[in-house]
């Protein structure tokens, strides 16, 4: 009889510190009053604030960290987002943004994209940067690009591209900032990459050149006034 009488005191104890916690986590001192967010592109900002709207007022006890990090980086403009506590009524959303490290060309319209192919805006929506331009008519296409413009970054020659397109996969144009076109293909080695360049670097101090054709076992260079050159 006395073991059914403490337990019932510990169930009973037990409940009333249940019921005290949450009375107190329920207060409102622990609503949110203040949501400071990282400073982010004015595109990205107004996304952001109206998550801000939504999470003010709300008890800080009750937010799910991890699912609002999670909804934060469903948005492909985000890279990294990190939300915590900081007061008993404040949180903190640092959000790191994309880099734009190519400019994708579809149809008319141009989109900013990142490394590893994910367009996340359009043109007017960051800063102009002196970045590639890739033509693509579609997900296939933009994988062979990349992977080529993979080995020319490699080289540390990615800064001489303007432009990257193809005719078809087996050709494909890589447009140099001074105009002159190369004409290559998927399979063509970053080796192979390295000779061409240096080979023009040379060239472009006594010719203009019109094109550089590196499909093929020979490199054919082909003068503006129409020479032709192995």
């Amino acid at each position: 009889m006395k073991n059914i009488f403490k337990i019932a005191i510990i169930l009973a104890l037990t409940f009333i510190i249940i019921q005290v916690e949450k009375d107190f986590k329920n207060r409102e001192f622990f609503n949110i009053s203040k949501v400071q967010i990282s400073e982010v592109s004015p595109n990205l900002k107004s996304d952001l604030e109206k998550i801000k709207t939504e999470i003010l007022g709300k008890n800080i006890n009750d937010l799910n960290l991890e699912g609002l990090e999670k909804k934060l980086l469903k948005d492909v403009r985000i890279k990294k987002a990190v939300v915590s506590k900081q007061n008993l009524n404040e949180i903190t959303i640092d959000v790191i943004e994309k880099d734009s490290n190519y400019y994708a060309q579809h149809n008319s319209r141009i989109y900013t994209m990142d490394e590893e192919g994910t367009i996340f805006g359009k043109l007017d929506e960051y800063p102009k940067k002196s970045m590639p331009i890739l033509v693509l008519k579609d997900a296939k296409e933009k994988e062979y690009l990349l992977e080529i413009m993979e080995k020319l970054k490699e080289l540390d020659l990615k800064d001489e591209v303007s432009q990257l397109y193809a005719e078809n996969k087996n050709l494909i144009y890589i447009i140099l900032r001074d105009g002159t076109k190369i004409k290559t293909e998927p399979e063509v080695s970053k080796k192979k990459y390295e000779i061409t360049m240096n080979l023009y670097k040379e060239l472009i101090k006594a010719k203009v050149i019109d094109y550089i054709d590196i499909r093929f076992t020979d490199i054919v260079v082909m003068e503006k006034e129409g020479k032709s050159a192995r």
